[in-house]
Order: C-alpha cells, then sequence, then structure tokens
C-alpha cells in the first residue's frame, strides 16, 4: 500500500503551450517564448498502419476493467456484492493481499467468481527474496491457481521501488526471483497474468527493477492523492494532478505493456488536519476516472482502494480515509465516472492466437515544451511512443541520429537533429514547497518527424502523429 512518500529523486514532467491549428502537414511555429504554460499538458496520440500490437494475456480490446479492493470496509462487511450495489456498477475484478507463505486463497477466489469478477492477487514476499525459492511451495500456489479455472492478475513483489518493502534495495535479486516465479507460473498456470506494479514514487529507481518484456504481461502503478506527504502539515500535496502521477510508468512502458492502476485512492479526511474535505476526494476521482478512456487509453484496469485506514490495525498508517461507501456525495461521484461504458464489468473473453494482434492507438502526455518558437519532446516519445533508434553523437551527446525502418518500401528513413537540455517542472514539490524540475534531453519534435517520414496534426496541444 502506499506510504504517500515524495523522494527527491521524482522524475515526471509535464509541459505545452497552444498552438494553432493546422490539418495533417508539417507546421512551422510561431515563437511562442521559452517559457510559454509550461503547466499545460500535452497528449500526443500515435497511430500506424494494419496491425501494430499483440494483447497481453488477460487484456480486453477496448475500454478498462472496472476493479477495487474492500476487504478492509467495514461500512459494507467487506463484500463485493454490497460493494456493487452501493456503486451501481458490478466490477469485473477484486484483489486480495497474500503473503508470502501463506496458500493459495481458494475459498476467496471462488467467492469473486461468484460474483462474476476475476481475482487479483497481491503477493507479497514480506520476509524478503531469500523465502522466494523454486520449491514444493511456490509449485502448489501456481497449480491451485490453475485448478482456479479462471483468469488471475497475480501481482508479485509490487512497490519495490522504494524502501519499505522487504524486497528493494536489490534489483538484480529482484529481477533474478521474480524471472524464476514467473517461469514457474508459464508452465504450471498460464492464464495468470503477472503483473509487475512500482508505486509512483520513487521513480529513479523504477526501470532498474523491470524484468524485462518476455517475463511480464502487464505493468501496474499505484497511485493516491493525500493532502499531506508523510502525514506532515508542512508537506502539503493538495496540487498534486491525478493524472501527472501516471505518466512517468504510462510514456515509458504503455506502448509494450497493458497499463494497470492496481490502486488509487482519494483522502477526503486526513487525520493531519482533522478537517472532512470531501469535494478533494471527489474532484481527484472524477478527474481521474473521466481523463483515462481518452487520455489514457492503455489504462486497461484501474482498482480503488476502498479503505478507511483511520481505523485499521497499524497505527503509522492512520492518517487517511479512502473509503467512499460511507458517504453518498462520494458515493455519486464516483458512480458518475464508473458508469462509462469504458469500464468493464467482466473479463474479456480469451481471444484466439490469429485474432490477439490489433490495431492499437497509442498515446504520450507531457514532456513537451517550446524554445525559441520550436517545439521540443524528451527522447523517450520517439524511443519509446514511436519505437525508433536512437543514437548520441558527439562527445557531450549534443546531437541524436534517429532511424527508423520502413518495410513496406524498404528504405531506411533518418534524422540527425540537435540536441538541447531543458527543464520543466515534475509536478511534485520537494516538503510540498519547493518544485522540483526534471532535466529533459530534448528533440524538435514535428522536423524530427517528418525527416523520419511520419505525418502530424497539431490542434491546440492535441498532436496526432501518423505513418
Amino acid at each position: 500500500m502506499a506510504l504517500g512518500a515524495i523522494s527527491a529523486f521524482l522524475l515526471i514532467q509535464q509541459g505545452g503551450a497552444p498552438i494553432p491549428h493546422t490539418e495533417w502537414a508539417y507546421p512551422v511555429m510561431q515563437d511562442m517564448g521559452d517559457e510559454a504554460a509550461e503547466g499545460q499538458p500535452w497528449t500526443v496520440r500515435f497511430t500506424s498502419k494494419g496491425y501494430n500490437y499483440t494483447l497481453a494475456k488477460a487484456e480486453p480490446k477496448e475500454g478498462a476493467y472496472l476493479g477495487a479492493y474492500v476487504l478492509q470496509d467495514r461500512e459494507i462487511g467487506y463484500s463485493m456484492a454490497e460493494f456493487n450495489r452501493r456503486t451501481d456498477k458490478k466490477h469485473a475484478s477484486y484483489f486480495k493481499y497474500v503473503g508470502y507463505g501463506e496458500p493459495f486463497p481458494a475459498q476467496w477466489v471462488e467467492q469473486v467468481k461468484e460474483q462474476g469478477a476475476f481475482p487479483h492477487i497481491a503477493w507479497e514476499p514480506n520476509s524478503g527474496l531469500d523465502a522466494v525459492q523454486d520449491d514444493e511451495y511456490l509449485h502448489a500456489f501456481a497449480k491451485a491457481a490453475n485448478a482456479a479455472d479462471v483468469a488471475i492478475f497475480l501481482r508479485f513483489a509490487s512497490e519495490m521501488n522504494g524502501t519499505w518493502t522487504a524486497y528493494s534495495g536489490d534489483a538484480e535479486r529482484y529481477i533474478q526471483v521474480w524471472r524464476m516465479v514467473h517461469d514457474v507460473f508459464e508452465t504450471e498456470a498460464p492464464q495468470v497474468a503477472m503483473v509487475w506494479t512500482v508505486l509512483n514514487v520513487p521513480e529513479l529507481p523504477i526501470e532498474s527493477f523491470y524484468p524485462g518484456d518476455a517475463y511480464v504481461d502487464w505493468v501496474g502503478l499505484n497511485v493516491y492523492n493525500v493532502k499531506y506527504h508523510n502525514g506532515n502539515v508542512r508537506q502539503p500535496a493538495q496540487f498534486e494532478d491525478p493524472l501527472m502521477l501516471l505518466d512517468y510508468v504510462y510514456n515509458r512502458f504503455s506502448r509494450r505493456k497493458p497499463i494497470q492502476l492496481s490502486e488509487y485512492g482519494a483522502t477526503h479526511f486526513t487525520a493531519v488536519d482533522g478537517v472532512p474535505d470531501l469535494d478533494f476526494a471527489a474532484d481527484k476521482i472524477k478527474r481521474l476516472y473521466r481523463s483515462l478512456p481518452e487520455l489514457y487509453p492503455r489504462v486497461k484496469a484501474v482498482y480503488y482502494f476502498d479503505v478507511n485506514n483511520l481505523t485499521e490495525y497499524n497505527e503509522s498508517r492512520r492518517v487517511n480515509n479512502y473509503a467512499i461507501t460511507a458517504d453518498d456525495d462520494l458515493l455519486e461521484a464516483y458512480k458518475s465516472v464508473i458508469a462509462n461504458v469504458h469500464y468493464l464489468s467482466s473479463a474479456a473473453p480469451s481471444p484466439k492466437d490469429n485474432d490477439r494482434t490489433i490495431s492499437e492507438t497509442f498515446t504520450y502526455r507531457g514532456f513537451l515544451f517550446y524554445k525559441d518558437g520550436v517545439l521540443y519532446a524528451d527522447q523517450t516519445l520517439f524511443t519509446t511512443l514511436l519505437n525508433v533508434q536512437l543514437y548520441s553523437v558527439g562527445a557531450n551527446g549534443e546531437q541524436a541520429v534517429l532511424t527508423r525502418w520502413l518495410s513496406i518500401s524498404d528504405t531506411l528513413k533518418t534524422a540527425q537533429v540537435d540536441v538541447i537540455r531543458h527543464k520543466i517542472w515534475s509536478g511534485y514539490k520537494m516538503d510540498g514547497n519547493v518544485p522540483i524540475n526534471r532535466e529533459l534531453i530534448a528533440l524538435p519534435l514535428l522536423s524530427t518527424a517528418k525527416s523520419l517520414g511520419y505525418k502530424v496534426k497539431v490542434n491546440g496541444t492535441a498532436i496526432n502523429i501518423r505513418e
């Protein structure tokens, strides 16, 4: 579960400025100035010709699974059926925490199935990675998962990027153990989808813990909107935008993997100031759920963390109340956004192998800015969204060479461009007061895209790129 911590190593940013509408073309930007509305987020949408993506295990072709965690909500008697009733919508999936070493939760899985849902298990090696061995326990757990005869999300050893878990700190060992667990499940329970989940902060260690595309089915993210970090009134966090908290992970992984919001919660009462604030929670919930379908189409599952931590046994966690079932206004806010047909109430049928490759649309959020009238994007837009090869040139990497192979015409497109470094606000503040900036390695977006053979359409802060 999220600890509400903020790190000095945060590495997320957004930026932007309005730009005039053009048709499919390569527009010339007017000089907007170096600091043109950098707090305004951009959305870059990429479409390509033909089939460009293969669905992961349990991934819906369209929409996002609606999920929740209710096993600590006393208000509803920990009931999935009651949560569905109060929210006016059947949820497709529910999750449960299971400590590594505990038996497979077969009875709970059957209860989930009785609700017409499928299970998501957060499996936590709280005694450390040394406890995870290729042994009888691991194989028995996997066999029991297979015997359950249902799609399962297995979120193994999540939030490893922090310092609060027993499996933090050693990325090499973590990857070794993850791959071993993956291989056992691939053999014993091939219907299980392995979900690799991080907390949104700290970001610096995240990619070092990634086990590799061949060993991960979904990439997950835990995100919370709190009014204060670390239970400290001197570290306000009311300004944090839930969308900006997604961008770092979303931009780096969504081109290759479906994204799961494994946990999301917004507090409506914090013990830090003792002041109820229903509007804070309602506004954050509505902003997130309303924005996902259009701006983050690669988020294919989202789980609400319906817990009042103020009543929990762990005193260190008695800070925030995320539960929505006890208040009509919060329920109405949640109901109003999940009513969207984008949010799915049941598992998608497993496609046949020849139907798993589809034509998908991808997006990229933030990371853009103007400099002397030229629109720049961080180099990750090219390497992750457009999937082109990038090579640094020069002693200090002052230029970049990008290459893209066009298989249809059997030609190689190249671009050699100047690289600039630019600081932009991350969306976070150190101790809630001092803005944290990120240094981008940035390339001119439009001229580079043109050289690589793409077409670009610009409309305000929306940019469409197509082959």
